[in-house]
């Protein structure tokens, strides 16, 4: 199950997102992967160690609205994208 994280401040590294993701998910987080970093449309794809159709879509409320470089995060399960990051 994979969870979609946009709206990353172009300002951000990718070791800040790893970190701000890892610490925010804890043992949810399988594996974290930033994509497009330093751009209008950085992303993050997170796998996620949880099952169940609609863990991801709890998750996202959850992470939803978060701050991360002064931007609020927005994310998505993949219920709604299953391959690539929600448009802006």
């Amino acid at each position: 199950m994979n969870l979609f994280v946009w709206n990353i401040a172009e300002s951000c590294s990718e070791q800040q997102v790893h970190d701000f993701l890892s610490h925010e998910l804890g043992h949810y987080a399988k594996s974290i992967t930033v994509h497009e970093i330093g751009t209008p449309t950085a992303y993050a794809l997170v796998e996620l160690a949880a099952d169940g159709p609609y863990v991801g879509e709890v998750i996202a409320r959850q992470l939803q609205g978060k701050h991360l470089g002064g931007v609020a995060l927005l994310a998505s399960g993949e219920l709604f994208r299953e391959h690539q990051p929600p448009a802006h």
